[in-house]
C-alpha cells in the first residue's frame, strides 16, 4: 500500500540511506510488529480528548487501544523509529495521516475479501508468524516460542490473519508475486506480456529539447488597462451605498415593511439583522464599483435599481447571489478618473480576472511579431529585440500527467504546466528540428518554442522497471478510488488542527 510521503529533512548520509527502508516497511497493509504497541503517541493523546478522525462505511476511525487506527499508528511510528527517524511533533502529522489512509484501505479491502467467503487457514497463519520464533540460523526455536505469553501469541496471530486477508485482495487483483518465486508465472491478478512492457517503455524513448520565449500575461501594461477603462468607463463608476442582506426573502420583506412604517431605521436593521456578506461591519457596501455590484446581484436587470439611487434613497428587495438585499444611497457616485493610481489598479485587476482573453490576445499578437522576427533574424536576436530571456529546455518525453512511468516534464517554470495540457504537448512535439512554433497559451504565459533537439534513448533495459511502474500506478489508482468513495468520511485535517490547538492550551 504505497503512499507519497513528504519526508522531513535529514541531516546525515546515514539517515538519508534509511528512507527506502521506511517505505518498504510501510507499503503493506496494517504493518504488524511482533509484540506490543508503541507508546510514542500516548503523551500526545493524553493531552487531548480522544478524537474520531472519520469513518469508513460506518466504521469509526478513532485512536483507542485495540482499534485498527491505533495499531496502524503505533506500527508506522515504530517503523520510522527503527529506520532511524526521530518521531516528534514534526512527524506526528505524517504518521497519523498515513495511518488514517491505511486504516481506510484495510477496512475496504478486507471487507471485499470477506464478502467473497474467503477465510485464512490456520496453516497460513502459522507460516506467517513463524519468523517471530526463529533463531539466528533461521530455524524454529521452541525456547523462543515458550518465552512468549499466550496473549501476545494470540495477538500476533490476529494481526497475521488481518494481514493475510488484506494481502489476498492485493495478490488476486495485482498479482504481487509469482509462483515459487518465479515472477513470470502468475496465477492471479493483472497480467502483462513482454510485448506490452516493451511497448510502454518505447513510449518514453523519444525526447525533445527546446528553446522558448515566454510572455507573461501578469505583466500586462497599465497603459492598456487605462485604454480599456476609458472605453468601458461605466464599469468603474464607484457608488456609495449601504446594504442590508438576509438569507430569506420573507425576512427581507418584513424588514422593508418595518422600515417603511418607521418601526425601525435602516441603520438599526443594518446592525441588528443584516448578514455582512457584501458590507463591512458598519454596513457600507464593500464592492462599490459597477462591475462588483453586477457580480453580486442575481439578475442584471436589477442593476439600474441600485445605480440610480440618490443619497438617502432606498431600493426595494433585490435578490443577490447570497440572499436578499436592500440598498441605500449614502453619497453621490464617483465617476472613474483614469489619472488616479487606485482607479488604474482596479481596472488592471478587473481585466486580469474578467478579461483574460483580451490580455492573452494582446500577448499573442506580440508573440506573433516575435515569431516573425525570429524567422527573419534568429531566435536569439528576437529575444534580444523583445527583451525576453530565452530559456533552454532539456530533452524530455511526452508524459501527460507527469506519471512516474517516464521522465518528468521540464522543470523550467515557464512550461511546467505542460504536463496537463495536451494541446501544448501537440504543438511542441509536432515541431521539426529548428522549427519555430506559432504562439500558444500555457498557464499565464504565451509561449513561442523552437525545437533544438530530437533524441531517441535506448529503453531496452527498462521493460522490467516499466512493469513495476505500472503495478505502482494500478495500486495508486485503487487507493485513490477507495479514498474518493462515498463510504469515506474524512475529517482528518480538521480534527488534527483541533487537537493541536487543544494541546497548546
Amino acid at each position: 500500500m504505497s503512499e507519497v510521503i513528504n519526508f522531513p529533512e535529514k541531516k546525515s548520509k546515514k539517515e538519508n540511506s534509511k528512507i527506502g527502508a521506511v517505505i518498504i516497511l510501510i507499503i503493506s497493509a496494517l504493518v504488524f510488529l511482533p509484540f506490543g504497541a508503541s507508546a510514542i503517541f500516548e503523551s500526545f493523546f493524553q493531552k487531548r480528548n480522544v478524537s474520531t478522525f472519520g469513518s469508513y462505511d460506518g466504521h469509526k476511525i478513532t485512536y483507542e487501544p485495540g482499534s485498527k487506527f491505533y495499531q496502524a499508528t503505533s506500527n508506522i511510528a515504530q517503523s520510522y523509529q527503527s529506520a532511524g527517524y526521530q518521531v516528534d511533533d514534526k512527524m506526528y502529522y505524517y504518521i497519523l495521516a498515513q495511518a488514517f489512509r491505511q486504516t481506510i484501505l484495510d477496512y475496504a479491502l478486507t471487507g471485499e475479501v470477506k464478502k467473497s467467503g474467503y477465510t485464512v487457514s490456520k496453516e497460513a497463519v502459522n507460516r506467517a508468524i513463524l519468523p517471530a520464533f526463529t533463531d539466528e540460523n533461521g530455524n524454529f526455536s521452541q525456547r523462543i516460542y515458550n518465552q512468549v505469553n499466550q496473549a501476545d501469541i494470540d495477538k500476533l496471530k490476529k494481526n497475521a490473519e488481518g494481514q493475510l486477508t488484506y494481502s489476498r485482495y492485493i495478490d488476486d487483483v495485482f498479482a504481487t508475486s509469482g509462483v515459487n518465486g518465479q515472477e513470470k508465472i502468475r496465477l492471479y491478478g493483472v497480467k502483462h506480456s513482454e510485448a506490452e512492457k516493451a511497448f510502454l517503455a518505447k513510449m518514453g524513448e523519444e525526447k525533445h529539447s527546446f528553446e522558448i520565449a515566454a510572455f507573461n500575461t501578469d505583466d500586462y501594461p497599465e497603459s492598456e488597462a487605462v485604454e480599456y477603462g476609458k472605453n468601458h468607463a461605466d464599469k468603474f463608476v464607484k457608488y456609495n451605498l449601504s446594504v442590508i442582506t438576509v438569507d430569506e426573502e420573507s425576512e427581507a420583506k418584513s424588514i422593508l415593511k418595518q422600515i417603511n412604517a418607521n418601526e425601525i431605521t435602516f441603520e438599526d436593521a443594518l446592525s441588528e439583522k443584516s448578514q455582512k456578506y457584501y458590507s463591512d461591519a458598519d454596513g457600507k457596501l464593500s464592492g462599490g464599483y459597477t462591475f462588483q455590484i453586477e457580480s453580486a446581484i442575481d439578475n442584471s436587470d436589477d442593476l439600474s435599481k441600485i445605480t440610480e439611487l440618490g443619497t438617502d434613497t432606498m431600493s426595494g428587495i433585490i435578490k443577490t447571489k447570497r440572499g436578499y438585499s436592500i440598498f441605500k444611497g449614502t453619497a453621490d457616485k464617483v465617476v472613474a478618473d483614469f489619472s488616479d493610481a487606485e482607479t488604474i489598479r482596479v481596472a488592471l485587476a478587473y481585466m486580469k480576472q474578467a478579461e483574460k482573453g483580451l490580455i492573452e490576445e494582446y500577448y499573442t499578437k506580440l508573440a506573433a511579431d516575435f515569431t516573425s522576427e525570429a524567422a527573419i533574424a534568429s531566435f536569439d536576436k528576437a529575444c534580444e529585440k523583445f527583451n525576453i530571456e530565452k530559456k533552454d529546455v532539456l530533452a524530455f518525453p511526452v508524459n501527460y500527467g507527469n506519471t512516474d512511468m517516464y521522465a518528468k516534464t521540464s522543470d523550467v517554470a515557464e512550461i511546467a504546466s505542460i504536463a496537463n495540457n495536451a494541446s501544448a504537448y501537440k504543438t511542441m512535439f509536432s515541431l521539426k528540428m529548428d522549427e519555430i512554433s506559432a504562439p500558444f497559451i500555457l498557464g499565464n504565459k504565451v509561449i513561442v518554442a523552437k525545437c533544438s533537439g530530437i533524441q531517441k534513448d535506448d529503453v531496452s533495459n527498462e521493460t522490467d522497471s516499466m512493469a513495476s511502474s505500472v503495478y505502482q500506478a494500478d495500486q495508486t489508482a485503487m487507493q485513490n478510488t477507495v479514498m474518493a468513495s462515498d463510504k469515506v468520511v474524512d475529517k482528518f485535517f480538521a480534527t488534527y488542527l483541533d487537537m493541536m490547538s487543544a494541546g497548546k492550551k
